[in-house]
């Protein structure tokens, strides 16, 4: 980010904090239909190999040196209030701008409830955003997946809250 800043740059997001995986090599998964191979791949890496101390270090250590940049960090954590709780207040400790629910990463390990794993279902999306609210004292931003239809969800789980808002992932 030090070198974006230094280009110029306003603001960065970084992205998908969480804690570090064990296994993070790339791994594909292909889509075979009709006798066809490979009609589509999909990048399945794990999140990150990197700390999260590290991680969280490093925002912090560039907030101080660009205070007048904005940077949103990402997140994508298990479905469990008190870990959204933890993540959300070492995020601010950071001195992060604001801060991204990741509720559209189609690799986000659903079997964790997270990624679009949250961000398909209204009623996840609506509760983790409830619970990030309970501690959020920075703007939120909620991003869902261009196929997600019930996009109200996000923001009412903010209800309430003017620091809440809504975005679609197009990648």
């Amino acid at each position: 980010m030090h070198r974006a800043f230094e280009a110029g740059w306003g603001g960065a997001v970084v992205e998908d904090h969480w804690r570090a995986s064990a296994e993070c090599s790339n791994r594909y998964g292909a889509w075979h239909y009709g006798g066809q191979k490979m009609l589509a791949i999909n990048n399945v890496e794990l999140i990150s190999d990197r700390p999260l101390e590290v991680n969280l270090r490093e925002i912090k250590e560039v907030k101080k040196a660009w205070p007048d940049r904005a940077v949103i960090v990402s997140a994508m954590v298990e479905s469990k209030p008190e870990i959204w709780h933890d993540i959300i207040r070492r995020i601010q400790d950071t001195g992060a701008d604001g801060i991204e629910l990741n509720y559209g990463c189609p690799h986000g390990m659903s079997e964790r409830g997270m990624g679009s794993a949250v961000g398909q279902v209204p009623e996840y999306c609506e509760e983790i955003t409830r619970w990030v609210m309970e501690v959020a004292k920075i703007p939120v931003i909620v991003k869902l997946t261009p196929i997600f239809r019930h996009r109200d969800a996000g923001a009412r789980g903010g209800s309430g809250r003017s620091q809440c808002g809504v975005a679609d992932q197009y990648d």
